[in-house]
């Protein structure tokens, strides 16, 4: 684990094969957040402050994953002053490559994310609607899209109007997820609403676009 000082308010992480296999993480755990990853996260930001003095407690952070080769990454955490720059950001991403780009990219080479497909839920039951669920804060959307990541393929939107945020979910392209697991994961973190062209209308003409595209994708490889 190598990591360097960019400023007061930002590091940047470089890990390798040996730092994941030391842990026995598989680099696609790190997209969605495993307990492992947690724990390895934990332990970057402890050597983190005992190295640089870098303080992350009680810090809105933005993290940024950049695949480096099939076997090591780079990851660059920045504290914020304001919730508001998080938005800020993801606003200006626009269409960056997404975590899924990064996946399928590395699918065809590591043994390990293959492995980790197959694990993925199986149901005879498909997404066939649109989703609409409302978020209290830009933490519980991001906590839900982390979540449902590998269940759910497809177009998504984030607004934000009245302090609360709202994602659109498009049809669901994986067909082997069982839309009931899937809202039971999100309803988890918000609240269904009732997903419908009129709510979406409104939506496009008084709520904020924070994400116009690929929100969820954004959402879990960005913060």
């Amino acid at each position: 684990m190598k990591i360097e000082k960019i400023s007061d308010t930002q590091i940047r992480v470089t890990l390798n094969h040996s730092d994941l296999q030391n842990r026995d993480i598989k680099i696609g755990e790190l997209a969605y957040g495993s307990t492992k990853a947690q724990a390895l996260f934990r332990d970057m930001m402890a050597k983190a402050y005992e190295d640089f003095g870098f303080e992350a407690e009680n810090v809105p952070l933005m993290i940024e994953a950049v695949p480096l080769s099939t076997d090591s990454i780079m990851i660059v955490v920045t504290k914020v002053d304001d919730p508001n720059q998080i938005e800020e950001r993801l606003e200006a991403i626009g269409e960056r490559p997404t975590h899924r780009t990064f996946k399928e990219s590395l699918e065809n080479k590591l043994s390990d994310l293959q492995a980790l497909a197959k694990e993925t839920p199986k149901a005879s039951n498909t997404a066939s609607h649109m989703l609409m669920y409302t978020f209290k804060n830009l933490e519980d959307v991001t906590h839900a899209s982390c979540y449902i990541q590998h269940l759910y393929f497809g177009e998504t939107t984030l607004y934000k109007y009245d302090n609360q945020y709202f994602m659109i979910l498009e049809p669901n392209k994986n067909k082997k997820t069982n839309t009931d697991i899937l809202k039971s994961m999100l309803s988890e973190f918000g609240e269904e609403g009732t997903a419908s062209d009129l709510n979406e209308t409104f939506l496009k003409e008084h709520a904020k676009v924070l994400i116009a595209s690929n929100a969820l994708d954004i959402l879990v490889h960005y913060l």
